[in-house]
């Protein structure tokens, strides 16, 4: 519902403006659903064969490679600018709806995968592997953001983005990439830490 809305305003945008300022809402919509869909590959394939295997293996890294995709969504605010084909306040609220959408997406792959980690593993180290994959794509997202590089990038030029990733790994020598990695990691942890506590799981109940 909230992809269709996106959508909709998007296009009555087009229509009323003629600009594609926005053109980019459908992409990360499209990336943030593959991110949602390959988490269902993963969470069916666990039923059938170990978490170990070289195909769950597999899945897991296409997986966290397409999730930051989800939380991303958040850094298209910067794009909101005064202009004078529409109302501001317009475009706020278009880009609100993809962000809630991506957030919503990037949550429900975070628990429905945490929800198997605890039929696998304790209770803490459960949550420990979840916040190293919250982890993981706040760095993400600054790889995304600064660098430049894609989901795509990872399976089409993986020495390329390993290079140029590797290089900005300094927090002295390059203290953005420490900075950004830390504000997305205490954001999507504390909202990811209130949804979790407010649904009240129960290992026992997985």
């Amino acid at each position: 519902m909230l992809s269709v809305a996106d959508i909709v305003l998007l296009i009555f945008r087009i229509l009323l403006t003629n600009s594609h300022r926005y053109s980019f809402i459908p992409w990360n919509l499209f990336l943030a659903w593959a991110s949602f869909a390959l988490t269902g590959i993963l969470v069916r394939s666990v039923h059938h064969a170990r978490w170990l295997s070289w195909r769950n293996l597999g899945l897991s890294i296409l997986w966290l490679a397409f999730l930051p995709n989800t939380f991303y969504v958040l850094t298209d605010f910067v794009h909101v600018k005064p202009t004078a084909e529409i109302s501001q306040l317009y475009d706020i609220v278009m880009i609100s709806l993809l962000v809630f959408t991506g957030f919503i997406l990037g949550f429900a792959n975070l628990f429905m995968v945490h929800r198997e980690l605890l039929k696998r593993l304790s209770v803490t180290a459960s949550y420990a592997v979840i916040e190293a994959v919250i982890l993981v794509c706040s760095f993400a997202i600054y790889v995304g953001r600064d660098l430049r590089w894609n989901s795509w990038d990872v399976v089409a030029n993986p020495s390329g983005v390993l290079v140029n990733v590797s290089s900005s790994i300094d927090p002295l020598g390059n203290p953005r990439s420490f900075n950004v990695t830390f504000l997305f990691f205490l954001l999507i942890s504390l909202i990811y830490s209130a949804f979790w506590i407010a649904t009240h799981p129960s290992r026992n109940n997985y």
